[in-house]
């Protein structure tokens, strides 16, 4: 594989990544995958050309290492070991993706690795944060490590350590987009064995009662067009509350595709939820980079369940004792349909 590096503004640099049949690029700002091209077809939403511009203060954290915690804690407050914190309140009355202090607007340092008889290369990203400058309880190291490899697969694997229990819930905030020409991806079909939808209150908490699409909609494939258009008063009311999808899911065993006619995502991860996201508001952001409109894309935010917190108390998913090493992984890799299918 062929490796370069570009710098832009403000120390971001570009990781680009390429062998015959696809490029994939990567950033240390907010450790994000950039633009990722299978053949000519770019099937992730950024902008590779003015990052440095682009991805400084946008509002819809495009391809970003997204924490300490991803998604939203209510009312920005939370519990743990009898002690309460408060946390900045940058959604509303609510805490999103760890704040304004967050993962995915910090410079990582980096390290590349090539892995010559594996047909890989590794990015290893490092960064600590410190408990007064996000007021999550503990200082934690953390590392990142992107994986690219022949089978046009990239692998995500998040590595952490905190010196005080604290809360931990990573994920990459990337958009998918399988289409050309910036068309919406409500022809995209996701599918799974298990395809458990959980409902938003008015607040944007999700509320433990899941909605079993696969049920509801009678197939395990289904398309967004279709779910979008259901006469199920339920799955109705929240599509068209949110706009679109902005809903945690539960998949069987962590798998799940993405597919449109030409390609298929496929989809695996340890977590125990995933949130799906089609950019609904787009339109809010005043940019003369802004390209994109409502259901542009599509995230596949592979986490713990947003609140779960304030949801399970010390039993949530995302509390991470002291001096425990925590680990996850995600992979998504890209099949080419053929050509008759």
């Amino acid at each position: 594989m062929n490796i370069n590096i570009e710098q832009q503004s403000n120390g971001i640099e570009l990781i680009k990544i390429e062998n015959k049949e696809s490029k994939i690029v990567f950033m240390n700002y907010g450790a994000r995958i950039v633009s990722w091209k299978i053949g000519d077809n770019n099937i992730v939403l950024g902008n590779e050309v003015e990052a440095d511009e682009f991805y400084p203060h946008n509002p819809f954290y495009f391809g970003a290492t997204v924490g300490r915690f991803g998604g939203r804690i209510a009312k920005g407050q939370f519990e743990l070991n009898g002690q309460t914190y408060q946390l900045e309140q940058n959604d509303g009355d609510n805490h999103l993706h760890g704040g304004l202090q967050g993962l995915s607007d910090r410079l990582f340092d980096y390290e590349i690795i090539e892995n010559e008889t594996e047909e890989n290369v590794q990015v290893h990203f490092t960064t600590t944060v410190k408990q007064d400058e996000d007021h999550y309880p503990g200082n934690i190291d953390i590392k990142v490590v992107f994986t690219y490899d022949a089978s046009k697969t990239w692998t995500v694997e998040y590595f952490a350590e905190s010196d005080a229990d604290t809360l931990f819930n990573p994920m990459n905030h990337v958009y998918f987009n399988l289409n050309r020409d910036n068309k919406v991806v409500d022809n995209h079909v996701i599918a799974s064995e298990k395809l458990q939808m959980f409902p938003l209150d008015a607040s944007g908490m999700p509320v433990l009662e899941p909605i079993d699409l696969a049920a509801t909609m009678g197939s395990h494939e289904i398309e967004l067009a279709t779910l979008f258009d259901t006469d199920d008063t339920r799955i109705q009311q929240q599509v068209t509350t949110r706009g679109g999808l902005d809903h945690p899911f539960e998949v069987k065993d962590g798998k799940m595709t993405i597919s449109n006619r030409d390609l298929v995502l496929h989809v695996e991860t340890d977590t125990p939820q995933i949130v799906m996201y089609t950019l609904n508001d787009s339109e809010d952001w005043k940019s003369r980079m802004n390209i994109f409109k409502p259901h542009s894309g599509i995230t596949v935010e592979t986490q713990s369940i947003p609140n779960d917190i304030n949801l399970f108390g010390a039993s949530a998913h995302s509390v991470l004792k002291a001096h425990t090493p925590f680990y996850s992984k995600t992979s998504y890799q890209v099949e080419l349909k053929p050509k008759d299918a």
